[in-house]
């Protein structure tokens, strides 16, 4: 059983319902036992004052935003709600999960990349989610005409409608498919379904590695920024080859590939591989059993890397492994694909 302390990052542009769905949840039975951490956008946090009573163990993270250069407070606030969970300094006993709120004009993936490059974090924090909150008022005209609000979405693995219940709202339904438009694997959620639970999204409990459907069509190309397209493999992976790909490609281009996931027949195992990365950070992969899913495959989301691209990174890679070229084959090709993106950079 994995022991670190499940980390739940909570983004999503500005005024979509974050902190009232944090409230609600820390205001729970279930709820209680979290650590949270608020980050803020500008000189004085505002938002982290409606959380404070409702909780003992809050980091305030303010002066910017994670995509400025907060990170190094990120890092301390996580080592001190890690610290708490271990020891128990807090009434009522230890934490059993960090929440962090973003600011409502953050790109999220900084705090992921912490995770990767920090490795005490590494060894004691483990990404449980990444939720985004899109309201049903603004939430259809942000994710046209703002990337901060795409690039939110793009990173997530749950997606939470807000606000559907109010006059100005759009449908549910419209507002659904721009979501897939940028994620097509994202679990959405409406908060205002009656089958809704907020533990179910808060909670801290695995939510990365379960397998999209194989049978996903390739969005289309919401902007020129932000694109997702699947890749269908055929036949089993040689999965040491294929992991030195990947390792290679996020290593180059992390930056800009979103989020990486799929589920995989390999050469190593008869049981196929849900694997799920964000940028530089690559999950552990999950075995499933022999009877699971169907023909092996790849989703990506990426920023400015068209998908011929990486089709044509990745076949030949496999084609110079399966040529005997040795295991730096893939290495050697993930330098010339960095070749061939450059303009798009």
């Amino acid at each position: 059983m994995d022991e670190r302390l499940p980390l739940i990052v909570v983004t999503g542009f500005l005024g979509s319902g974050k902190t009232t769905l944090i409230r609600r949840f820390i205001e729970t039975a279930e709820g209680g036992d979290s650590g949270l951490m608020v980050n803020e956008f500008g000189e004085a946090g505002v938002d982290h004052r409606l959380l404070v009573h409702a909780s003992e163990a809050v980091e305030l993270i303010d002066g910017g935003c994670l995509c400025c250069a907060r990170r190094a407070d990120v890092a301390k606030a996580m080592h001190d709600l890690v610290r708490m969970a271990k020891d128990g300094s807090r009434a009522g006993g230890g934490l059993r999960r960090a929440i962090l709120e973003t600011s409502g004009l953050a790109d999220p993936a900084p705090v992921i990349a912490t995770l990767a490059r920090d490795p005490w974090l590494k060894a004691h924090v483990r990404l449980a989610s990444v939720v985004a909150v899109v309201d049903a008022v603004a939430g259809l005209r942000n994710l046209e005409h703002r990337p901060e609000a795409r690039r939110q979405v793009a990173i997530a693995d749950t997606v939470v409608i807000t606000k559907g219940d109010m006059r100005a709202a759009e449908p549910t339904a419209r507002l659904a498919a721009a979501v897939r438009a940028i994620s097509p694997d994202a679990r959405i959620l409406d908060i205002q379904d009656e089958t809704f639970r907020l533990g179910d999204v808060l909670a801290g409990r695995e939510s990365l590695h379960a397998p999209p459907s194989p049978f996903l069509a390739d969005a289309p190309d919401h902007d020129s920024e932000v694109s997702s397209f699947t890749l269908p493999i055929e036949g089993a992976l040689d999965w040491p080859a294929f992991t030195l790909w990947l390792s290679a490609l996020l290593h180059a281009h992390g930056d800009r590939i979103l989020r990486v996931k799929g589920l995989l027949r390999t050469t190593s195992s008869d049981r196929p591989l849900a694997i799920h990365g964000v940028q530089h950070v690559m999950h552990p992969p999950t075995h499933l059993s022999a009877d699971d899913g169907g023909p092996s495959f790849l989703v990506f989301i990426a920023r400015g890397i068209r998908k011929a691209e990486i089709e044509r990174s990745l076949a030949r890679a496999l084609d110079l492994c399966q040529a005997g070229a040795g295991m730096s084959a893939p290495a050697r090709q993930a330098a010339a694909f960095r070749e061939d993106a450059a303009p798009a950079a």
